[in-house]
């Protein structure tokens, strides 16, 4: 399909400077894919002479090439559009191949044209693609603006990105005739500058209607639509930027304003997320005007030198416009530069006031889980209080049960209450009772101890009968076990 363009290249082209290996693997691999893969056509053909325009709105292969075909002449505006800025151009890859070939077009117009298919890239926002050449006969000029542009929507404005490529082949043939071939890429179908090329049309069809011949309109022409293309958007940067100082202003004044006790993380969190975000904006409208202006400067100089116009009358009103034009995007430049700083300045204000409620955040959870670890600590001492009471009344009970367990063995028999004297008389037989209370005792006490020792073998544990617990301090709960090493 490319290989007619590219066989041709070497014999209108410096083929010193053409890679056309590299031109063969990117026409084959990245070309397509910013081009329809439907038979999907808009291509507007104005064809400029002395005695008017004319304008073909073609939406088939068969009308764009019967348009393509007729002879050239003054000058031809070929207008390449798509359904939006990330949306392929409306034309096919047969097509743009035919149209490439039929005007042996310059190769630095590819890297314009790999712009579409895509929003602006945030890698490539200053790049222009700018390329100015070309020799006694022929002079090329290609290039692309980025800019954004006003869009409203139900509930808020809205600013997208656009990108619109420019491409002019001046031709100068012997006996002083001439042709200018133009060719346009939209990002969309309503584009602001192919209306005001129609609108400039009607101006210029009164303008030069007593000019005879077509140099009139070639040279008009040829200045009128770079002079359009760069004045059709720089304009959009002044209410872009204003957009976003505006909200920075709002987002400034919560920043300043805010409590770090009440603030909540989240807010906290959305309030960076979207200055950072405004920081990224400004810088990529920053790119973008960097970039427009280094184009309005080279054109600027190709006007001067001649290579756009011949006009020697209009030539320093043309120059003193673009000067204007350079004046503000200095401005744009300079609002940028002082917007940034500010921006980073909140950014670092809601950063602080984020990490400051994290602070507070955790000296609370710390209160609180003191707070916890003495009501803990007070819980432990109750319950080793609780403890050592049981085993007091346990031990107190292993002395006493064996004596009931006498008692409800032996009965009353060893006290007998004597109703003359009033009083308990003890038995004779009563020692029996201690004979026999006292070895089951001291045998319930030593089984006691051979159960903790048991228990103490079993675990692996020191045998320890009678220890009095260790109250642990603040220090130690807070701290938890650590090893201690020497060296």
């Amino acid at each position: 399909m490319w290989h007619g363009y590219l066989q041709e290249l070497p014999s209108h082209h410096n083929s010193t400077f053409l890679n056309v290996i590299a031109l063969d693997k990117l026409l084959t691999t990245r070309v397509p894919s910013v081009l329809t893969s439907r038979e999907e056509i808009r291509v507007r053909v104005t064809d400029v002479k002395s005695d008017g325009s004319d304008t073909i709105l073609c939406e088939t292969s068969e009308a764009l090439q019967r348009a393509l075909a007729s002879d050239d002449e003054g000058s031809r505006i070929i207008s390449i559009h798509s359904s939006d800025s990330i949306t392929p151009l409306k034309i096919s890859p047969r097509l743009l191949a035919y149209l490439l070939q039929r005007y042996h077009v310059h190769p630095s117009f590819l890297q314009v044209l790999l712009s579409f298919g895509s929003n602006v890239n945030v890698s490539e926002a200053g790049s222009n693609n700018l390329y100015v050449g070309g020799d006694e006969k022929n002079s090329y000029i290609t290039y692309q603006i980025n800019y954004v542009e006003e869009k409203q929507h139900r509930k808020n404005l809205a600013w997208s990105w656009r990108h619109t490529g420019v491409y002019h082949h001046h031709f100068r043939a012997q006996g002083g005739k001439a042709f200018d071939l133009f060719i346009l890429l939209h990002p969309n179908d309503a584009s602001v500058l192919e209306r005001r090329i129609h609108n400039e049309l009607q101006i210029a069809r009164s303008m030069l209607a007593g000019l005879s011949g077509n140099s009139g309109h070639n040279t008009y022409m040829s200045t009128a639509l770079h002079s359009l293309a760069l004045s059709s958007f720089p304009g959009n940067w002044r209410w872009y930027l204003r957009d976003l100082g505006r909200q920075f202003e709002k987002h400034n004044d919560l920043a300043l304003t805010a409590v770090p006790e009440e603030a909540t993380p989240l807010e906290s969190y959305d309030m960076v997320s979207s200055l950072r975000d405004l920081n990224d904006s400004v810088l990529r409208a920053q790119v973008c005007c960097r970039g427009n202006l280094e184009l309005v400067e080279k054109l600027k100089a190709a006007t001067a030198s001649g290579t756009l116009t011949t006009a020697g009358g209009a030539l320093k009103q043309i120059v003193m416009e673009y000067e204007a034009m350079g004046t503000e995007l200095h401005g744009y430049l300079a609002s940028c530069d002082e917007l940034i700083p500010r921006i980073r300045n909140a950014i670092d204000l809601a950063g602080y006031t984020l990490s400051l409620h994290n602070q507070l955040d955790t000296a609370k959870i710390d209160r609180e889980l003191r707070d916890l670890i003495g009501h803990l600590e007070m819980l432990q001492r109750d319950s080793v209080d609780d403890s050592a009471a049981v085993k007091i009344i346990t031990f107190v009970s292993a002395v006493y049960l064996p004596g009931s367990f006498i008692v409800s063995l032996y009965g009353m028999n060893f006290f007998v209450f004597d109703t003359d004297a009033r009083q308990i008389v003890i038995a004779h037989d009563f020692w029996i009772f201690i004979a026999t209370w006292l070895p089951l005792t001291l045998a319930t006490g030593l089984i006691y101890v051979l159960i903790v020792w048991f228990d103490a073998w079993w675990k692996r544990k020191p045998f320890r009968l009678f220890q009095r617990p260790v109250r642990a301090t603040r220090v130690e709960t807070d701290l938890g076990p650590q090893i201690i090493t020497k060296g």
